[in-house]
This record gives C-alpha cells, structure tokens and sequence, in this order.
C-alpha cells in the first residue's frame, strides 16, 4: 500500500514538471530565468515608442515616435515604408527551428563578437525586448538570433524567419542613420507656401519666383517686384506639386572627394522653397551626372549627360540621387507660365 502511494506521488510530480515545461515551450521560454528564449514576436506592434539599432562597430540610430511620427536621431523624419517592414518584422517574426548543435558553438561565437543589436522598448526607460542579430544560414533563408527579455539573455540562439518570405533578416537592421530618413525633399500643403524660386545657370532668363501674398500666389522675374501676367490655374497647378516631391536615394558609392567636386561647380538648377513660419524652409541644387552607362539618341551618338538621373545636394547636407521623371514637374521655364 505505501509503495503505490510513493509511486503516485511519483507519477503527479513527473506530471506537474512535464506541465510546467509545456506551458513555458508555448509561452516562447524554456527552463528558468537564463534558459532558452524564443519570444521573439511582438503583438502589439502600436505599443513600441523606441527602437535602439546598434552594430558590432559602434554605428548606431535611434527611431523614436513623437506623437504619431517616427524620427531618426530626434533629427529627421524616418521613412514610413521602412518603419512598417520593421513593425511587421517584430510582428510576424517566428522560429524557423533550433540551431543544429553541429554549428551551436560557431553561431554562438559569431552573434558574440558580431552581431547587431536591437532593443525595442514599449514604454518604459528599459527595452521590452532585445534581439542579437547574427548571419544568415547558408540557404539565405533563416537568420541567426539571440532574445533578451528582462535583463536575461537566452542560453541559446534559434534560427528565424518570416513565414512566406524568402530572405534573411539581418539587412533590415541597419545603423546608418541616413538609410532610414524619409526622402522627401518638398512636402508643402500650398497655403503654407511663402516663396518658391527657381534659377536655370544655363539659362537665367527663364528663372523665376513664386511669392505668396495672402493666399494670392504672383510669378515674378527674379529681382523684380512686377508681377508677370500668368495662367493662374497652370500656376496654382505648379504651387500644388510641391506637396510631395522624392529624391530616388542616397548616394553612398561615391568617395567623398568626388561629391565635394561635384558641390563646388555650379549647380545648373537650385530649387528653394520656404514657408511662412521660417521653419521649414528647403532647398536642392541640382547637377548633371556624366552619362555613364553611354546611352545613345536617335543618331547613334552618346548623350553628353544622364538623361534619366541628377545629383541632388538637399540642403547643403544630403547628396542624392534624383530623376527627371519627379524633378521634371518642378523644372518649368518662366515662359510656360506666361499668357499668349
């Protein structure tokens, strides 16, 4: 009788450890604090404020949420469309498997010395979570992580994934804060417009200036205070396309010494726009770039420039690439605007 006791008491124990070890496997942690973590997700994505990206080489960037826009650095404004593959990254972020014990030690040692380092907060001066984020897996379809949760760190990465896309994860963790600005180069509702001018180097006669006098736009010549008889609806046209104007991307293949050649020429077109609380004032200047690719016109000759893309210098801090097919809208002669 005493021994069946024992024996039962046997069976409910190994029954009580086998419960707690399952509900903690589903729960994403296994063991006690400092065991494996794999809750990687994050459900409520609205609730992340702050997101601090930091590599194996000191480079970091900071995205916060101020009100309802994302920053970089408390400086400029973050791309949406990168902020939405980064919620949707904590979102659907799930373990594709273990790491084979083959490869567990180099995986460990290579997230140790190299990994990039994400902490995600939810509120709160300490982060909800934070991810090591290593290599890809051979195939280029997993990526190797490690998980922190309240100060401890698992005793062991996993390999994850977002199921239902091809690619590992680690490029959408990047630290240089310029890859993550919004590249937006006017965005202006029209009634807070005060001034737009436009000056062609090659061909001044056609600059021009758009004043904004009690919501009543006027072009004018530049230097002159006449204003010039235009087609008001092709001028209010022209004010309204500065609502949302792109530069393509960044140029981060140029060595330094090349872009500082390119910015002490002459820009053969500067666009500037300010606004009526001298806040939010912008300006580009636009450059030729030299037809690399050799394209030909239609008598078989090489175009003397690009004729699909410009340098763009926003602000006399951001050396962009632009396009003809965005910037074509803005670069207007003063004679498109005249009446007949």
């Amino acid at each position: 009788m005493k021994s069946n006791k024992v024996l039962i008491l046997l069976l409910v124990v190994l029954a009580a450890v086998a419960i707690y070890f399952f509900i903690n496997k589903t729960s994403g942690t296994l063991g006690l604090a400092g065991g494996e973590k794999s809750d990687f997700a994050i459900e409520d994505t609205a609730s992340i404020d702050k997101i601090f990206i930091v590599d194996a080489r000191g480079n970091s960037v900071t995205l916060a949420k101020e009100e309802s826009v994302w920053m970089v650095d408390g400086k400029y404004t973050a791309r949406p469309d990168n902020i939405r593959l980064l919620m949707k990254t904590f979102s659907r972020i799930d373990v594709r498997s273990p790491v084979p014990k083959a490869a567990f030690n180099n995986v460990v040692k290579q997230i140790a010395t190299g990994a990039t380092k994400v902490e995600i907060y939810q509120g709160g001066d300490k982060p909800s979570k934070i991810y090591y984020v290593g290599g890809s897996t051979l195939d280029h379809q997993g990526t190797y992580m490690i998980l922190e949760t309240n100060g401890v760190k698992s005793t062991a990465p996993f390999i994850m994934f977002i199921p239902g896309n091809y690619g590992y994860l680690s490029s959408r963790f990047f630290t240089q804060a310029t890859q993550w600005r919004d590249a937006i180069v006017f965005k202006y509702k029209p009634e807070t417009i005060k001034s737009i001018e436009v000056n062609y180097s090659e061909t001044p006669e056609e600059s021009f200036i758009i004043k904004n006098d009690e919501g009543k736009f006027s072009l004018f010549e530049i230097g002159s205070e006449e204003p010039l008889n235009v087609h008001p609806d092709q001028l209010k046209d022209y004010v309204d396309r500065y609502q949302k104007i792109y530069y393509e991307m960044i140029d981060t293949d140029s060595e330094q010494t090349k872009i500082d050649s390119i910015i002490a020429s002459p820009p053969f077109i500067t666009i500037e726009v300010k606004d009526l609380e001298g806040v939010n004032n912008n300006k580009i200047a636009i450059y030729h770039m030299p037809n690399f690719r050799t394209l030909l016109d239609n008598k078989g000759e090489p175009f003397q420039y690009d004729v699909d893309r410009m340098y763009g210098y926003l602000n006399n801090d951001l050396f962009t690439y632009i396009q003809f097919a965005t910037f074509d809208n803005l670069t207007l002669p003063k004679r498109y605007f005249r009446r007949k």
